[in-house]
Formats: C-alpha cells, sequence, structure tokens
C-alpha cells in the first residue's frame, strides 16, 4: 500500500514525500519518526519495493 501510493503520483511529489522522509530519519534508531509514531522498514517492504 504504501510503495503503490507513490507509484500514482507525479514525480514531484514523490521527490518532496521522500524529503519529508529523509529529514525524519533517525541513524540511531534506523527508523522514522513520524508524528502518528515511529516507522521502520522491513524487508518485507524491500522485497516490495
Amino acid at each position: 500500500g504504501f510503495v503503490l501510493q507513490f507509484k500514482r503520483q507525479p514525480s514531484t511529489l514523490v521527490h518532496a514525500a521522500l524529503t519529508a522522509l529523509i529529514d525524519r530519519w533517525r541513524p540511531e534508531t534506523h527508523s522514522f519518526h513520524l508524528p502518528c509514531g515511529e516507522m521502520m522498514v522491513t524487508l518485507e517492504d524491500w522485497s516490495m519495493i
């Protein structure tokens, strides 16, 4: 679901979304800290990408 949202949008929106995710990356925990909580990328996520 998450990956498919990026594939449906124009590339400018994808760029903005990726920039926002990069700003929220925390290398010490290897996760994204979002307003709704912490999000980690799993091996299943990578296989879908």
